[in-house]
């Protein structure tokens, strides 16, 4: 596939129709399956892509499945729940044998009970570690409500959509559990990783607007040295560090997954000469955007 065909699917039945699944959901933004009804039909391997709607997959086997998510593989252990969100490249290898149920969604499902989803769920930002590993009890909890939800989803009811909406509300409450164990929750924080915290989540909405760190520190009504000192204290990181790896990453990204040429990426990344990127790209990568691109670094 060349980078000019990286498609973009809107729902999750365009999905199933690339990769040849049979399968099709019959409620507007939404659909649960078990995923060992991948086989034999659909694809075991799919090149990158990106998708509009958000998915949560809650395995039981892994096998030698991998997931790829913007150039990085992530690493898949025992029990991993993962969550794709819209916007990211995607590209995955599945085993024959993989087990679990995949939930898909878009925000407009939940609009009306939750409508800033990500506020109340930040486990969907795309600054997130996007899998989470399970205990036991978690897995099993997960299994009993998924399993309930398939059957909710395969018996027509007057108030089905109702009760799926519920139900998904339900699990994504106790997904956000799950992450809050994976990280200390912020009334136990000290102030300098709640400002690294609220810093970093200003960089993923804000490293293509600007690149100066007194931006940043305008916005979190701190001096920019006061930033720049606490970031350091939690990361090891200059702030500058952390916004500069950011735009790196979407350099990479648009770099592999895209035709545009390298004149435009700089542009689109705000910079104001082709010359200023490329100098950027090398220095933080050692190599040209150009090399990059032919090597497939």
């Amino acid at each position: 596939m060349s980078k000019t065909q990286v498609p973009v699917f809107k729902n999750s039945n365009d999905l199933y129709e690339a990769i040849g699944f049979p399968h099709r959901s019959h409620i507007p933004n939404f659909d649960i399956h078990a995923i060992d009804e991948l086989e034999p039909s659909s694809s075991r391997c799919m090149p990158p892509y990106r998708q509009d709607f958000f998915q949560i997959a809650l395995l039981t086997y892994v096998g030698n499945s991998r997931l790829n998510i913007n150039t990085d593989w992530l690493e898949l252990g025992e029990h991993p729940l993962w969550f794709t969100v819209p916007g990211q490249v995607v590209s995955w290898v599945r085993d024959e044998k993989i087990a679990g149920f995949n939930i898909t969604f878009k925000k407009e499902f939940l609009m009306q009970v939750i409508p800033n989803l990500i506020e109340d769920f930040p486990f969907l930002k795309m600054s997130e570690n996007q899998v989470l590993m399970m205990t036991k009890d978690e897995l099993n909890s997960l299994l009993f409500d998924a399993k309930r939800m398939i059957s909710v989803f395969q018996n027509p009811h007057p108030y089905q959509e109702k009760m799926l909406e519920g139900m998904l509300v339900s699990i994504l409450y106790y997904c956000k559990a799950i992450f809050e164990r994976h990280k200390t929750t912020e009334n136990s924080l000290s102030r300098g990783q709640v400002i690294t915290q609220k810093f970093e989540n200003l960089v993923e909405k804000m490293y293509i607007d600007t690149k100066n760190v007194s931006d940043y520190a305008d916005v979190l009504n701190i001096t920019p040295s006061y930033l720049t000192t606490m970031i350091k204290q939690q990361t090891g990181k200059s702030a500058k560090d952390i916004i500069q790896e950011r735009l790196l990453l979407e350099s990479k990204s648009l770099l592999k997954f895209s035709d545009l040429d390298i004149a435009e990426i700089g542009y689109r990344l705000n910079f104001q000469e082709p010359t200023h990127f490329t100098r950027f790209f090398k220095k933080l990568s050692g190599t040209t955007p150009n090399r990059f691109r032919q090597e497939g670094l």
